[in-house]
């Protein structure tokens, strides 16, 4: 497929005033906060395939449900490396959210977790789908190539400067912690004229249990859930899991809006998460928010994309279309 790029700079402001901005709008959702800026710790202890997540620090959203859902395009395929070229992000570490490419998965669905080294290639990407008897299967994944969507974070995979998050009991209504965060930042920073702020890392649920889902394969899905018209899902069809926890590690990139105002045509949840278990190989997939809020506990480093490149704005293209 030919790859159609736009891109958008994000406001970037200095690290402590993001994380003052979290530091008050998570104390409205979670009992105990702590928001520091401090060095890295070294990502090697957690699993990651870098030591870091600092340098040309930039994130891309690919695709879109279109590319996913409307028969039409089932089985569309882009390849994040090749992606990465174009951008000026070839040596990097790359980290975030996707779909797998059904040609990896022997024409199986499933929730990847993205978690590379394109500088050394050493790969750590997991992905989840969906058995025959509807459990979560967890197995690695090591192509480079993903479905027909992602938000994935690029940088350097360099020790530096990050927002640590440690979080003790939710006491608010918002049981997501992205979406804790870009309330946080939105209300605090005091977002106006477009100049929305991004951030991408890795959080850890040390404690505590969340609802996650992966995508079934099509075969499987009795419903007529897509309607092209509004190029959106409109019934569930996936298949959701609770309790699943602890011990989960979760690679994340959020955003307050769209730098552009709309054109741009961004993921309209305005974050994108999965995760792996850090334990066991029986959990992955696509993480939504914790189901006790008494005993969940986050930790988590962040930080802040300089741009955004929208990779192939399939919602653009068919607007242009109709």
């Amino acid at each position: 497929m030919k790859l159609k790029f736009e891109s958008k700079k994000f406001d970037i402001p200095p690290l402590q005033k993001v994380a003052d901005a979290l530091n008050i709008g998570l104390k409205e959702n979670y009992k105990d906060v702590i928001v520091k800026v401090v060095d890295c710790p070294n990502l090697n202890n957690w699993g990651c395939p870098a030591e870091g997540i600092s340098g040309n620090e930039k994130i891309i959203d690919v695709g879109g449900e279109p590319y996913m859902h409307d028969p039409k395009f089932i089985g569309t395929e882009f390849d994040y490396e090749e992606i990465s070229k174009k951008i000026g992000s070839e040596k990097s570490y790359a980290l975030g959210a996707g779909s797998s490419a059904m040609s990896c998965m022997n024409g199986h669905c499933g929730e990847l977790t993205i978690n590379e080294n394109l500088i050394t290639s050493e790969s750590k990407s997991i992905v989840a789908r969906v058995d025959e008897n509807k459990k979560c299967l967890v197995e690695k994944y090591t192509a480079r190539k993903h479905g027909g969507l992602s938000n994935i974070f690029f940088s350097d995979g360099k020790k530096g400067k990050v927002i640590m998050i440690k979080i003790n009991i939710r006491i608010g209504k918002q049981g997501s912690l992205p979406q804790s965060m870009r309330s946080a930042l939105s209300k605090h920073l005091k977002i106006n004229e477009n100049k929305h702020v991004a951030l991408g890392g890795v959080f850890r649920v040390l404690n505590g249990k969340i609802k996650s889902h992966v995508q079934p394969d099509y075969n499987d899905i009795k419903v007529e859930y897509y309607d092209p018209k509004q190029m959106k899902c409109i019934k569930d069809f996936l298949q959701f899991y609770e309790p699943v926890g602890p011990e989960l590690q979760c690679y994340s990139v959020l955003w307050t809006g769209d730098p552009t105002g709309g054109n741009l045509n961004l993921r309209e949840s305005g974050e994108h998460t999965h995760f792996h278990s850090y334990k066991h190989k029986k959990d992955a997939g696509h993480y939504h928010f914790d189901v006790t809020p008494n005993e969940i506990q986050y930790e988590g480093y962040f930080n802040i994309p300089q741009e955004v490149y929208r990779v192939n704005n399939i919602y653009k293209e068919l607007a242009n279309k109709n």
